[in-house]
């Protein structure tokens, strides 16, 4: 008995001890789970659109649970880089970054690897009016993508460990959710989770993020779609 005891008291101080860090960690991992995983057929829809259509589904994922979990646990939506913040410091953050990056996203767009899984909406071939749709969606997908990682994990945590540990935190699952992708960018995204976390909170908003994200995003769609022969 005295086991179970000491297994209960240590199991309380866990759960007492900066709870909603607890719950941001569950319910990020529970969205990108079930963003990941739930795959439904839907009858008469083509491979092109089906992928459009759950892009949508894990986007909604992904922003829907944060947000209710944020409402649960009474955050203000400004503490999670909901908001401008600091334009006149990440704008000329991401004005740099981006320049840095698009000789890199020129050369890489070139390569068979990505090639091959580049522009990442197979509608971007169908015409030009599909490809504007195809980056929309993209900039949709990007909003909730960076909210959860740049918003609602690193802010979220950076309240309660510090920007360093909530920079390592955010960045683990944001190089994880790239597995699959070209070997060059999941390394890559070891560096990129690290310089977004940077600009989120120099910035004090994850919208830098956005925009940066899906800047380098469509420019390596536009690249690889002009290289095809």
């Amino acid at each position: 008995m005295d086991y179970f005891r000491r297994l209960w008291s240590d199991t309380r101080k866990v759960f007492a001890t900066n709870t909603d860090l607890l719950v941001i960690a569950v319910i990020a991992a529970l969205a990108l789970s079930i963003g990941r995983y739930y795959h439904f057929p839907i009858p008469g829809v083509s491979p092109e659109w089906h992928q459009v259509i759950v892009k949508l589904f894990r986007g909604a994922v992904i922003l829907a649970l944060p947000l209710i979990s944020v409402a649960v646990l009474r955050i203000p939506l400004r503490e999670l880089g909901f908001g401008w913040g600091k334009p006149k410091t990440w704008l000329r953050d991401i004005g740099l970054l981006f320049v840095i990056m698009l000789p890199v996203v020129f050369i890489v767009s070139q390569q068979p690897a990505f090639k091959r899984v580049y522009p990442y909406f197979r509608i971007a071939h169908l015409g030009f009016g599909y490809f504007l749709l195809s980056l929309a969606v993209r900039l949709v997908y990007m909003f909730c993508w960076e909210f959860l990682f740049r918003g609602y994990l690193l802010f979220g945590f950076k309240r309660k460990t510090g920007a360093t540990a909530a920079v390592a935190i955010s960045t683990i699952p944001f190089v994880l959710m790239h597995f699959g992708k070209p070997a060059p960018e999941v390394y890559g995204s070891i560096v990129a989770g690290i310089a977004l976390g940077i600009v989120a909170l120099r910035g004090r908003s994850f919208i830098p993020c956005v925009i940066l994200h899906f800047a380098v995003a469509a420019t390596l769609d536009v690249a690889s779609l002009l290289g095809s022969p």
